[in-house]
């Protein structure tokens, strides 16, 4: 649901971002791949992920020795595939949980070890704030937050309904 987010509630601009996005069929294939690339001898990039995204590509970070410049992923960890939370699909469950939602029970933080990666766990948006701030020069860091994917998705659905509720203009 990340790129989503973004493309639903990223207000317009003029601060000079240039988004890049992996979409498609399977928009999760290489994206940290694709992410390290744009971050090579480039501005410090920060590229924002689901943990499922980011698990299907970890080999990626296999080139982040090699990176120059940074990359700094924000990892929205809800323990599975939101996207499928907001189908028909999820009221069907089994099989719902196992193959759709996919829950995985990666620690972050011990990957992140395996590949050399600065990990720091995110606990408040004041915390994010604060680390995407300024952003490193160089290097691959991994900021952890974690989410409640059934909460999220009961989240988007009430505000998403809500922002598409007519208006009533009555005088």
């Amino acid at each position: 649901m990340p790129v989503r987010d973004v493309e639903y509630f990223w207000p317009p601009n003029d601060r000079r971002i240039q988004p890049w996005f992996n979409r498609g069929a399977n928009g999760i294939d290489g994206t940290l791949s694709s992410a390290i690339g744009i971050a090579h001898r480039n501005r410090p990039t920060v590229m924002l992920t689901g943990d499922l995204a980011l698990l299907h590509d970890t080999n990626g970070l296999l080139a982040a020795r090699s990176l120059i410049g940074s990359l700094t992923i924000v990892l929205i960890d809800n323990n599975g595939g939101g996207i499928f939370e907001m189908l028909p699909v999820a009221q069907f469950d089994p099989p719902f949980e196992e193959f759709f939602a996919t829950p995985q029970t990666v620690h972050f933080d011990r990957l992140c070890a395996a590949y050399g990666v600065k990990y720091d766990e995110i606990d408040s948006l004041a915390a994010l704030q604060t680390q995407v701030e300024t952003l490193p020069v160089s290097g691959v860091r991994l900021l952890h937050i974690q989410t409640d994917r059934k909460h999220d998705a009961q989240w988007r659905k009430q505000h998403l309904a809500q922002l598409g509720a007519p208006i009533n203009c009555s005088t």
